[in-house]
């Protein structure tokens, strides 16, 4: 990663050793992924040949497997840079400068108790380019997951092992019609790949704005660094909050840094801000840093999308569901403790919200996840308000798998009495 904030295409390309191999040598090797492994070592169903084989009776792929071959070809080895690039482009790219981001306009997107999740979603884009690495490396509901997105970058440019999906009959056709323009491929392998969520900035700002009051926030993590986006947007002066991926604490302090150069060259004089961030569990804040006597009665919010117990597994060995395999230990150990300590801090009248949503297990359960961090809570602060959070306006398999019934999450909100 390059040692500024910003993680531009060279970086990106410099993540690949790309083979430079003949066409035959391809053919040989091109194979196709069982996509129901859940090794994380991206397990090969069969070689290319024999997939269509068995798969194409009722259609003409097998007549046409040669001109797929070439055409794949030309993606993956002779037009690799440029077929890299395109994807980063898109999914990748920062097209604006830092300080557009510490301008997000007011909206107002409360609706009968309904905050609307997407508006000015362009805003959360920073935060996956600064986390770019991690971000897309993130997997999915299961400890080893084969389909995150990087991974599948990775095997299919350096070891030309290639999804299933990609020799379906629609997307066997794009890429037989190939014409040096990736953007139809490119579109045909997102669809499916998982990878982390991003809380929209813009919506964390105007949850600030629409529930919450003072001067100083704590966000018990700092969920790829858009909370700390959206407070320098917001009216808070000063922001506390903990991680437990390095890189994204880093990347805090990096945007502090970015954020003083901001006020520094601005022709208005703006309002200073005060950062104070830590690598740690949260749950481990007191023990490690004396955290409860050092900001004892002096946090007027909190406010977070706390970890979904094991929908996502974070790039660090630190992060709870680690810590707390067993989920009645987590919501004692993780959270429980998580709240106890942001309740030594709140100030009288203080007031804390969290945003969760109920989702299916690796067991394929329903959780009830949002009620039982909702009664842990309520244990020890006052339940003030229910609101939801909408994120798109359909449900479909297509979206995250945390929304996928309804699009919707809850926000709970406590008063400390």
């Amino acid at each position: 990663m390059s040692k500024t904030l910003i993680f531009v295409e060279q970086d990106f390309l410099n993540q690949f050793n790309l083979p430079n191999i003949t066409f035959q040598e391809f053919c040989d090797r091109i194979s196709v992924l069982n996509v129901m492994d859940r090794s994380g070592s991206f397990v090969v169903r069969s070689d290319l040949d024999t997939f269509v084989n068995r798969v194409s009776k009722k259609d003409n792929r097998k007549q046409r497997l040669s001109l797929y071959k070439q055409n794949l070809y030309k993606i993956l080895v002779t037009d690799a840079n440029s077929t890299l690039s395109a994807w980063f482009n898109r999914y990748g790219k920062l097209n604006e400068n830092i300080d557009f981001y510490f301008k997000i306009p007011n909206s107002n997107i409360l609706n009968n108790d309904i905050f609307a999740g997407r508006t000015n979603s362009k805003y959360g884009k920073i935060c996956k380019n600064i986390n770019f690495v991690n971000f897309y490396n993130t997997k999915k509901l299961y400890t080893n997951d084969s389909e995150y997105t990087f991974g599948l970058l990775k095997v299919m440019f350096e070891d030309f092992k290639i999804r299933n999906s990609l020799v379906g009959p629609a997307f066997f056709d794009h890429i037989c019609n190939y014409n040096g323009d990736p953007s139809q491929f490119w579109f045909d392998f997102m669809i499916g790949c998982n990878r982390a969520s991003i809380f929209n900035p813009a919506t964390y700002k105007g949850i600030l704005d629409n529930i919450f009051k003072g001067e100083t926030l704590f966000a018990p993590v700092m969920g790829w660094n858009a909370y700390q986006i959206a407070f320098y947007n917001s009216n808070f002066k000063n922001f506390i909050s903990t991680d437990v991926i390095p890189d994204v604490v880093r990347n805090g302090n990096l945007l502090q840094e970015e954020y003083i150069k901001y006020c520094e060259n601005s022709i208005f004089k703006l309002e200073e801000k005060n950062v104070d961030l830590y690598l740690c569990p949260s749950e481990q804040l007191d023990s490690k840093f004396n955290f409860g006597k050092k900001y004892a009665d002096s946090v007027d919010a909190v406010l977070l999308s706390p970890p979904y117990f094991d929908l996502e597994i974070y790039p660090s060995d630190d992060q709870s569901f680690n810590n707390f395999p067993d989920y009645q230990t987590w919501l004692q150990g993780y959270w429980e403790e998580t709240v106890k300590l942001s309740v030594k801090v709140m100030k009288p009248g203080a007031k804390f919200g969290f945003v969760i949503s109920n989702y299916v297990n690796r067991q394929k359960q329903t959780t009830t996840i949002s009620e039982d961090m909702r009664d842990v809570v309520a244990k020890h602060l006052t339940l003030d308000n229910h609101y939801r959070v909408q994120w798109s306006a359909i449900s479909g398999t297509r979206q995250a798998k945390k929304t996928r019934g309804g699009n919707f999450e809850d926000l709970w909100v406590f008063v400390k009495s």
